[in-house]
């Protein structure tokens, strides 16, 4: 199979740069990576060149905060496919736990960045027939909170103009939106053939965590305790472990069968509290749709 792989946010230092190193290795015909600006993916570019001269690889301007932009991406991609398609879309980018702040189109910026923006890419390359085999989106631990708490937070999306913030839930619930959100493109893509997947990639300490302070990581921890009493504070991982579950979500076609799947340290995990939002997944996709103005139906 002829390797073609579009991701999201690989800035040098996190999980999504790894994975694009680690994929060169195996002489893909093209890697297009996707980010705000281009310098910022520059040295990645950089490298694969050095290390991998044979590889094509191409920036796509995307900043998924923004619908115009995301808009723009996925007519920008046509021409760097040429007759192609790709093969695995990667939906990687994330910010977490930053300061409160609204997007140009009214929504709080983590949902709209980590949820809304890949809704929006993913449904688009989707519609214009661009993706041929899988899509794979980056979840997190932070997905397995209550439901019921959890997307009771998701209809105002500005948080009551931020008075009701709190970052790490919002942080959550739009990690448990990417798994909903799996979940139900895979159940709408089986048609055509192509496997979707959430995944948590473990904990990797990286630019993502900028805005963690430790009281926030201890508030965090003792919530999962609440509502998940079984709950164990996961082994650091380095950037190659990290990017190894990722890597069997894009790349294993053995896993096929199980699309829809959340995997765990390259495992398929079934999560009781995942479970429990199912309920939501309907209404995940149908807020998804308002917000963006368009519907998708496969």
């Amino acid at each position: 199979m002829t390797l073609l792989v579009l991701i999201t946010g690989p800035t040098p230092g996190g999980i999504g740069a790894e994975t694009a190193a680690s994929l060169a290795r195996a002489n893909p015909k093209h890697l297009i990576l996707a980010g705000r600006t281009k310098g910022k993916i520059q040295p990645l570019i950089d490298q694969i060149h050095q290390e991998h001269p044979q590889v094509k690889v191409s920036f796509l301007q995307l900043d998924l905060s923004s619908l115009k932009s995301i808009r723009a991406a996925a007519d920008g991609v046509e021409p760097l496919l040429g007759e192609d398609k790709i093969t695995v879309l990667i939906c990687n980018a994330a910010i977490m736990a930053c300061p409160y702040s609204l997007t140009e189109d009214g929504i709080e910026s983590q949902f709209a960045t980590n949820h809304i923006g890949h809704f929006l890419f993913s449904n688009l390359l989707v519609k214009k027939d661009l993706i041929s085999s899988r899509i794979v989106v980056v979840s997190s631990l932070a997905s397995e909170r209550k439901p019921d708490y959890l997307f009771s937070k998701m209809d105002d999306v500005t948080w009551d103009g931020g008075k009701s913030y709190d970052p790490v839930v919002a942080y959550s619930l739009s990690k448990a939106a990417n798994v909903l959100y799996a979940k139900r493109l895979a159940k709408s893509l089986k048609p055509k053939g192509i496997t979707v997947f959430s995944l948590n990639p473990g904990s990797i300490r990286t630019n993502l965590q900028a805005h963690i302070t430790e009281e926030m990581r201890a508030s965090a921890v003792k919530a999962l305790l609440e509502e998940n009493p079984g709950f164990k504070y996961p082994t650091p991982k380095s950037l190659q472990q990290g990017a190894a579950t990722q890597l069997r979500a894009a790349l294993d076609p053995n896993l096929a069968s199980d699309s829809g799947a959340y995997l765990n340290d390259c495992q398929v995990k079934n999560s009781p509290l995942h479970a429990e939002a199912e309920a939501f997944e309907d209404h995940v996709w149908e807020l998804s749709e308002k917000l963006v103005g368009e519907k998708f139906g496969y």
